[in-house]
């Protein structure tokens, strides 16, 4: 009988997020229903489920198997979710995996004494391999075979230390497929209520050094790509199964090949979809030519989100961007100059030696740049990035003191050295009342409230995350309030 496994997206609580479905974790759900096993997804903050939910929701069914993904953010809630099902589930496997585990697999087995493996980089090809063993070996698969298995992190018995096996990155995305779809309720999700807007990725992985992000630790630091034939092909399947009419494109740098993404906007206006999509997680401004940009236009493109970070030189410099303040002003001027595409900028403040006035020249750089929103996040040292290897190597943030439930881009998870937290605070809610009190902005939205009632939504949600922060700080999370479920 086939092992019946199910994938996890914790419980979640705050302002600071977004309820969309998981592509990470639907295409676990391909990879496992490919090689025969019952899989179930369960999306707890889409659910609205407290622990007490999760246990009832173990208490009703058997599974094997136990997987879930975990950012850093997410720790101590997953380290409550593993509790649960060893009470519930005492026999089941369990597995953690996402950027969490991929940075520390080390701490994370050390941390959570509910976990059987962890897994760092891509799983789509290893995960089943995994389960195919304990299929045929239970809990006793042989040290020699795990050894093989590769991103699995483990205790070894007979080595008494956490064994890290090297990641792979798979060339041959086409193989993975599409995400299992079918596991969820696409509908469901809040979002979906304005129109629904399927996340899709074409490529993985990032060449780039910045020191903020951890994309070429998880994904690599090689560039690869889907076939665009294999693109289309999904959204025709999106298209014809669930009717979509928009999409957004998850890649951490979909224009960095240009020829790439110029043949993939040539085939959506080929393909006759005439399908809308964006770009949320923001693309490279030095990447774009006028070209590519009108054909992103012209093949249905209507936002990008572009990564600015830094209106300081020296911070530029320091956080390896690599990418002149003149290169961003001149590219986003071309853009709104050569297309209709709205730009949404992504900022960054707080860096550790970064003063007020730096923070500063972000905020004004904001307001210069033709830009339809913003976003400004508090800096987060993420684990398996060079900021938090700086930060734990100069003593700022400690393995055995960080409370991670402040791994967020709208609380202070470190000292800085010339800003203190609360400033940076302020900072933070000046800078959103600056930007979204222009007139243009106000008019703006409104204008596109009256169509697409998403718009205010995401943006009342981030300030609402603002003036309810002190309460959320002060509040005692789930998993202490549910500590004895």
């Amino acid at each position: 009988m086939a092992l019946k496994v199910l994938l996890v997206l914790p419980i979640r609580e705050g302002h600071n997020f977004l309820i969309t479905p998981d592509l990470g974790i639907l295409y676990l759900g391909t990879a496992l229903r490919r090689q025969g096993f019952d899989v179930t997804l369960l999306d707890c903050p889409k659910e609205k489920f407290s622990f007490v939910d999760f246990r009832k929701f173990l208490e009703g069914r058997k599974f094997d198997v136990v997987g879930i993904r975990c950012f850093s953010r997410d720790h101590n809630y997953v380290n409550h979710h593993l509790k649960i099902v060893r009470q519930v589930s005492p026999d089941a496997l369990t597995l953690v995996g996402g950027p969490h585990p991929s940075a520390l697999p080390e701490f994370v087995l050390g941390a959570m004494p509910g976990l059987d493996f962890a897994w760092k980089c891509e799983a789509e090809e290893s995960l089943p391999e995994l389960l195919s063993l304990y299929s045929e070996f239970g809990r006793e698969i042989p040290e020699e075979l795990l050894d093989k298995v590769p991103g699995l992190c483990w205790r070894s018995k007979t080595r008494e230390a956490v064994v890290t096996n090297p990641g792979s990155f798979s060339d041959d995305l086409d193989s993975f497929g599409v995400p299992a779809w079918e596991l969820l309720e696409p509908g469901s999700y809040p979002g979906f209520a304005w129109g629904e807007h399927y996340p899709i990725i074409t490529t993985r992985g990032c060449p780039y050094p910045c020191t903020y992000c951890n994309v070429p630790r998880i994904s690599g630091k090689k560039l690869r790509h889907r076939s665009v034939e294999n693109v289309v092909e999904e959204l025709r399947l999106l298209r014809s199964r669930f009717r979509a009419s928009r999409f957004s494109i998850m890649d951490d740098e979909f224009t960095l090949d240009r020829d790439y993404a110029t043949q993939l906007c040539e085939a959506l206006i080929d393909s006759g979809l005439q399908m809308a999509f964006d770009c949320p997680l923001g693309v490279r401004l030095d990447s774009l030519t006028p070209d590519l940009v009108k054909l992103m236009d012209r093949a249905g493109c209507k936002a990008i989100a572009v990564g600015i970070e830094s209106g300081s030189r020296r911070v530029q410099k320091d956080i390896k961007k690599k990418v002149s303040l003149d290169t961003i002003r001149e590219k986003a001027e071309m853009v709104a100059q050569s297309s209709r595409i709205a730009m949404a900028g992504y900022f960054m403040l707080g860096f550790k030696d970064e003063t007020e006035e730096e923070i500063r020249e972000t905020i004004e750089l904001a307001l210069d740049l033709p830009l339809a929103r913003a976003n400004f996040n508090i800096v987060i040292p993420i684990p398996g990035t060079a900021i938090f290897d700086d930060c734990v190597r100069e003593g700022r943030v400690s393995l055995d003191q960080i409370n991670w439930d402040d791994f967020t881009s709208d609380q202070i998870s470190f000292a800085r050295e010339h800003v203190s937290g609360e400033k940076l605070l302020e900072l933070q809610k000046e800078a959103y009342m600056r930007f979204y009190r222009q007139p243009r902005i106000i008019w703006d939205l409104t204008k596109q409230t009256l169509g697409h009632r998403a718009v205010v939504h995401v943006i009342l949600r981030r300030l609402k995350m603002l003036f309810s922060r002190e309460t959320a700080r002060n509040s005692k999370p789930l998993y202490l309030r549910e500590a004895g479920i």
